[in-house]
């Protein structure tokens, strides 16, 4: 299993809630996935709420990077969408004990 901050845990942890999910994050963080950007818990929240209706997916680490307070994960990711698994770049910054910025591509 990899090791990975207890915010980021919280992110992939696919028993928690959207609202667990959403307290991993600062009330001032911004999510980018997709190519749209969402700002603050509230939006992120929403976020989260729409790409688990549109795609159904669980997210898997099985690579992190860690850089100051940036970390690297590669996820495999399935769920209801072409090509399903795939693997995917989640770029996390923390700030605080908590997700500051989160890139998905």
């Amino acid at each position: 299993m990899i090791k990975l901050p207890e915010p980021i845990t919280a992110y992939f942890d696919p028993s928690n809630s959207v609202a667990q999910k959403v307290a991993a994050f600062n009330e001032t963080a911004i999510v980018e996935d997709e190519k749209q950007r969402h700002h603050g818990q509230p939006e992120i929240g929403k976020w989260m709420e729409d790409v688990k209706a549109k795609y159904n997916f669980v997210a898997e680490p099985i690579e992190v990077a860690h850089k100051a307070e940036q970390i690297a994960v590669k996820a495999k990711v399935s769920g209801d969408f072409p090509n399903s698994p795939i693997e995917l770049d989640y770029r996390f910054e923390l700030a605080n004990g908590k997700i500051e910025k989160l890139l998905i591509g």
